[in-house]
């Protein structure tokens, strides 16, 4: 068997984010939205993020593809590189990233889509630049048919009309299909599925991973929903307040979650069986990132409190495997 050192070397990482921490200025204070988060995505792999709304998912996210509102954000430090290039700090406008480098699939459509513009003038400039060479009458099948692929069954009536006549699920499928047609290396979605009904969250899921065997390109997963992250996930990185505070294989985090948040956020989805009782509902709320406790952010929340955990924040370390957790209960 190979060694890890080996393995890496053979299958280089696509994304490197190191150390990233990023605050926002408000009118009285800054407040750290995420502080020394690194992910790592190799080549063909599918990395989830998760954990609850305000936990610092989507920022990470925006900071990766370079569209945060700067100012109020801003990034204090950190580095980010993708293919081997870096593409922060140091970035060169003429070897943009995005598009077929990296593109992502927004919570809300209507930020990735122009109001003044038809759905066919948006999808036919997807898919110039996606597939440059091909030909008009090809490229109108092109965008017909992944169109119908994200279940849209009136496809002409859908090309002719602009983004803030459709609903807000079928505004969602556009950008989706969008996305699609440019073929990306590294394809970000965040809360991808939001606004679909299971039955085109499920085809859409698998639209989306069967093009990540067509073309081999990797993908990183957004979202609070950890049942999603497990149909779709190889590894996982969950976060709170800002922090990862659990990484690991995404089924080795399944069986034997081992922070007390990744262990809440397990229990708190339903298992679909009458028999397992009434849900276990999340204790506490979802912490304020400006008056966060000292300590480990989680010790408001969690059960296994103790002296040490309300004075000093734990570090990310490997415990088994693979896996690293951020808590005093593995000392």
């Amino acid at each position: 068997m190979a060694s890890i050192a080996l393995r890496e070397e053979l299958r280089p990482n696509l994304l490197d984010v190191k150390d990233l921490t990023v605050n926002f200025e408000t009118i009285d204070k800054r407040v750290d939205v995420l502080r020394d988060v690194s992910v790592i995505i190799e080549k063909g792999e599918v990395v989830g993020v998760v954990g609850e709304s305000g936990s610092g998912k989507s920022t990470l996210a925006l900071s990766i593809i370079g569209v945060l509102d700067v100012p109020p954000a801003r990034i204090t430090k950190g580095t980010i590189y993708f293919d081997g290039k870096e593409i922060f700090p140091s970035f060169d406008e003429k070897n943009n990233f995005r598009g077929k480098g990296i593109n992502m699939i927004f919570q809300e459509p209507l930020t990735s889509l122009n109001p003044v513009y038809s759905v066919h003038d948006q999808m036919e400039e997807a898919v110039n630049i996606g597939e440059p060479k091909m030909g008009k009458k090809e490229k109108e099948e092109f965008i017909k048919q992944t169109l119908k692929e994200v279940m849209i069954r009136d496809v002409e009536g859908v090309l002719n009309v602009y983004p803030h006549q459709l609903s807000g699920g079928m505004r969602q499928r556009v950008s989706i299909a969008m996305v699609l047609v440019q073929r990306p290396n590294l394809l970000i979605l965040d809360e991808p599925t939001t606004g679909l009904d299971l039955i085109v969250q499920r085809k859409i899921i698998g639209l989306i991973l069967s093009l990540k065997e067509e073309i081999s390109s990797s993908i990183l997963l957004i979202t609070h929903d950890l049942a999603v992250a497990a149909n779709m996930c190889d590894r996982v990185y969950v976060m709170y307040a800002g922090r990862v505070v659990e990484s690991g294989n995404m089924k080795d985090v399944l069986r034997n979650p081992l922070h007390p948040y990744t262990k809440m956020l397990k229990n708190s989805v339903p298992e679909g069986y009458s028999s397992e009782g009434p849900l276990k509902v999340s204790s506490g709320t979802p912490p304020d990132l400006r008056e966060l406790p000292s300590g480990c952010a989680f010790n408001p929340r969690c059960p296994f409190v103790k002296e040490k955990c309300l004075t000093e924040v734990p570090e990310l370390k490997r415990q088994t495997g693979r896996s690293e957790v951020a808590c005093w209960l593995y000392e």
